[in-house]
């Protein structure tokens, strides 16, 4: 699996980075945990900063595209991505829990 970066956006006011990027040689749509885990290596950064918003693998094909997040921070992660995309990418969500204690 060769990660090529295509393009790279930074977003001040979101506090992150988007990602373009091409996987080259594949024959089968990898996990958003293998993405995940080459786009973080091939950044240098930590996997909890990174988020893969998107992975298009045509049938038959052996490129993928995508898009993917990289975030400043963990707080501006929790605060901007949504409890389903965090939940898809391994978090355990411990705010359900919290409220449900409360009550």
């Amino acid at each position: 699996m060769e990660l090529e970066i295509e393009g790279r956006h930074k977003n001040m006011l979101l506090h992150r980075e988007e990602i373009n990027f091409e996987i080259l040689n594949v024959k089968k749509t990898p996990s958003r945990a293998e993405v995940r885990a080459k786009i973080a290596g091939s950044l240098g950064v930590n996997e909890e900063l990174v988020m893969v918003d998107e992975i298009d693998h045509e049938f038959g094909s052996t490129r993928i595209v995508g898009f993917a997040k990289k975030y400043d921070s963990v707080e501006d992660l929790k605060r901007i991505e949504s409890t389903h995309m965090r939940k898809r990418h391994g978090e355990q969500i411990e705010e359900k829990k919290k409220d449900e204690e409360k009550k």
